[in-house]
């Protein structure tokens, strides 16, 4: 019995020895991860520092005066006035006193320099209107007048199923136009050009445009009283370039056309 006592008395003995020389040495474990002191660690609070992604570029500025509407709205009354494609555009901004074409009609450039003012007078209107009526439309005083002067300005009449024709009456043109929607893609147009804002027409211009394929276009045009036909192809080659060839013959001494018939060749970079 006695060795029994003895021999527990060893062994624990030998453990309290072993724990105390343990105490001594680093503890196990006691690195970042493990925790020892259970009550500080219910008071502790951690901060997590999250790294942000690095913020997309600001869009570039919108353009308050001219924005696309607007922009393609000034670039079709271009067409109608100085030339279907800039083949016929540069030619026309190429006019002087001493220029005169083959069959001897030489060019007044007085009207033309009047046509060319005329156009920007219209700009200048149009420009006006456009902002006034963005004005009024935001402004809940002025909106019912808005509104009147849009109805009568704009008319939408849906003739069939997948027909519908669309009527509007610029004041700042004067002008007035006629659009037939169709489930063919084909844009059919009938503008009348006027002097005054009750006045008759002075140039009636219908055209009519069909893609050929996604690239290529073809397109008619003719102006009644100055007695011009056209006919322009135009083939996109990418998205910033593209070729036309436009023919076109002159039938009425009147109006700003020369009267002469010509084919052109023509090549446009966009920007």
């Amino acid at each position: 019995m006695l060795r029994f006592v003895t021999g527990v008395t060893f062994i624990v003995g030998f453990f309290s020895a072993s724990a105390h020389a343990a105490d001594s040495r680093a503890i196990f474990g006691a690195h970042p991860g493990y925790v020892f002191d259970v009550q500080n660690e219910k008071n502790k609070r951690d901060i997590e520092m999250v790294l942000l992604e690095r913020p997309a570029d600001p869009p570039p500025p919108k353009n308050v005066v001219f924005d696309a509407k607007l922009t393609k709205e000034f670039q079709e009354q271009y067409k109608y006035r100085f030339g279907q494609t800039e083949a016929e555009q540069v030619i026309n901004t190429g006019r002087d006193e001493e220029y005169s074409y083959y069959n001897q009609l030489s060019v007044n450039i007085q009207d033309y320099r009047r046509y060319q003012r005329q156009f920007g007078e219209y700009m200048a209107r149009r420009l006006t209107e456009y902002h006034v009526d963005k004005w009024a439309k935001d402004d809940p005083t002025i909106r019912p007048v808005y509104e009147m002067k849009d109805r009568l300005s704009n008319l939408n009449v849906k003739i069939k199923r997948g027909y519908n024709l669309k009527w509007k009456y610029s004041l700042a043109g004067p002008y007035m136009e006629a659009k037939l929607e169709n489930p063919h893609d084909i844009e059919a147009k009938v503008q009348a050009q006027m002097s005054g804002l009750i006045s008759a027409p002075d140039e009636w211009i219908y055209s009519c445009a069909y893609p050929l394929t996604k690239r290529l276009t073809v397109k008619g045009l003719y102006r009644q009283n100055d007695g011009l036909y056209q006919l322009v192809l135009t083939r996109r080659l990418t998205s910033k370039m593209s070729t036309s060839l436009t023919g076109s013959t002159d039938t009425s001494r009147s109006g700003p056309s020369v009267q002469q018939s010509l084919v052109l060749v023509g090549f446009t970079w966009t920007d």
